[in-house]
């Protein structure tokens, strides 16, 4: 057999008929492609939904590689799970600050270099399975921040993640003057995958009422791929006027907008996380007349116009929807109803109620502890955080802690950790495709020019992906 050493007794002229043969055997071109029809070959990497499987893919051969690589395709990817075809691979893990870590005692050691109290991060390929009433103990090995940025070291104490998109994360540690009083914030943006950290002006305000994050994919005029993001904060005065600023990536800079858009009449906010996405803010809205939630209120942050979505009718009975987006940029909406989940998605079409399509709903009496579904409807269950790329959504259970459920498989995770399982202090670390593809050198990118660069970029992915990318062989 070819490849195969040969025992003493056979070589000589045997062994010369097999080299010769080896010779003569023609070599593969690595660029051919499979005997197939084009068409059936171009929609074969549509159908793959893990990041980690479509990177093995294109290191087989250069023809993948190529069709992989080419913009129409890119974007034809970020679309493909507009209808709700979530990829839970995206989802890497989370990233927390301890809350008792923040305690008033320890902030004497803020200047301590030694004592690093960064936040830390938790791979979602180690959290156990819940099945029923029953779990494993996951054994979480939590990662400190500096893992992924080198030299951190203390600087970044006190630190809490307040919101990613796209790899990228906020960081916010909030001051305090002698009275105990809130002074302004310090913040930082970091990309854990590339190893950047930005260095952002501390804002000479008073702490704003939201923050949100917007991250844009650039093209330069020779086709190399890079990400910028703009940070904006937001004040709301009276209840009803937009006060913005905002810090681009490109230009280093705070910059305030002269526009100042007022809420519509009778509608107040809900002190809840925002979705942001291409572009946009969204928020609900609770109505003075109606004492219930009504629209979705969206800010337009290139020309700081606010737009209005009425809610279905469901969602208005409800206490505790949450918004979401879609991997095509649409409007996502998840709430409970009883032990069931329901899914909304929202046509681009429209204003108004008949605007939403219902999706689907979720029964999650076999995913959920036997103790709260005994209870029924007087089990305590709320959701925390739904993230709509990845199909990830975080469950509060009374007595039970943090759970992770998956909208894509419909599996339910553990969040078991006592310094995670503290309310508020969670961030879900999200990336995209086009950060896959970069990470992966499949897609030529500016900031990862240097093979060294690629070397350490791609050892943190492996880092953060886990176990998911060993299971899918992706190199």
């Amino acid at each position: 057999m070819i490849g195969t050493q040969i025992p003493s007794k056979f070589r000589g002229k045997d062994q010369w008929r097999l080299e010769t043969v080896k010779k003569k055997r023609p070599m593969e071109d690595d660029y051919s492609a499979p005997h197939l029809p084009m068409d059936i070959m171009y929609k074969i990497p549509a159908h793959i939904s893990d990041p980690a499987s479509l990177a093995r893919l294109a290191s087989s051969c250069k023809f993948w590689r190529n069709l992989i690589k080419d913009p129409t395709f890119l974007d034809r990817l970020r679309r493909r799970h507009g209808d709700h075809g979530f990829t839970p691979s995206l989802l890497l893990g989370f990233f927390y600050q301890d809350k008792k870590k923040s305690s008033p005692e320890l902030w004497k050691h803020h200047i301590d270099k030694t004592r690093c109290l960064a936040p830390s991060f938790v791979r979602k390929s180690e959290l156990s399975r819940f099945v029923g009433s029953k779990s494993a103990r996951s054994v979480i090995k939590p990662l400190s921040l500096g893992t992924f940025i080198p030299g951190l070291g203390a600087s970044l104490n006190f630190y809490k993640p307040i919101a990613s998109q796209d790899s990228f994360l906020v960081l916010h540690r909030q001051s305090k003057d002698a009275n105990g009083q809130a002074t302004r914030d310090v913040l930082c943006v970091c990309n854990p995958l590339t190893g950047e950290t930005f260095k952002i002006p501390t804002l000479e305000y008073m702490p704003p009422h939201h923050y949100a994050l917007l991250v844009t994919n650039d093209v330069d005029i020779y086709g190399h791929v890079s990400q910028s993001f703009q940070l904006t904060a937001i004040w709301i005065r009276r209840l009803k006027h937009f006060i913005s600023v905002c810090y681009s990536s490109k230009t280093g800079t705070w910059m305030e907008s002269p526009v100042v858009p007022e809420l519509r009449r009778s509608l107040c906010l809900v002190p809840s996380s925002a979705a942001a996405y291409d572009g946009v803010i969204s928020w609900l809205c609770d109505s003075w007349k109606q004492l219930s939630l009504t629209h979705v209120a969206t800010l337009h942050t290139g020309n700081m116009e606010l737009s209005y979505l009425e809610l279905p009718p469901e969602a208005k009975r409800n206490k505790d929807p949450v918004l979401g987006s879609s991997a095509d940029g649409g409007l996502l909406l998840l709430f409970m109803q009883g032990l069931r989940v329901s899914l909304w998605k929202h046509n681009s079409e429209g204003s108004d109620t008949s605007s939403w399509v219902l999706s689907e709903r979720i029964d999650m009496r076999s995913s959920l502890p036997q103790r709260v579904v005994t209870l029924g409807i007087r089990g305590k269950v709320s959701l925390e955080m739904f993230r709509g790329k990845s199909g990830a959504v975080v469950l509060w259970v009374d007595g039970d802690g943090f759970f992770l459920f998956s909208l894509s498989d419909r599996s339910m995770r553990k969040i078991d950790c006592a310094s995670v399982t503290k309310k508020y202090f969670l961030c879900p670390y999200e990336i995209d495709w086009l950060t896959c593809l970069a990470i992966t050198n499949l897609v030529v990118d500016g900031s990862l020019s240097l093979d060294v660069e690629r070397k350490k970029a791609q050892d943190r992915w492996r880092t953060l992906m886990g176990r998911n990318l060993t299971a899918n062989g992706a190199s």
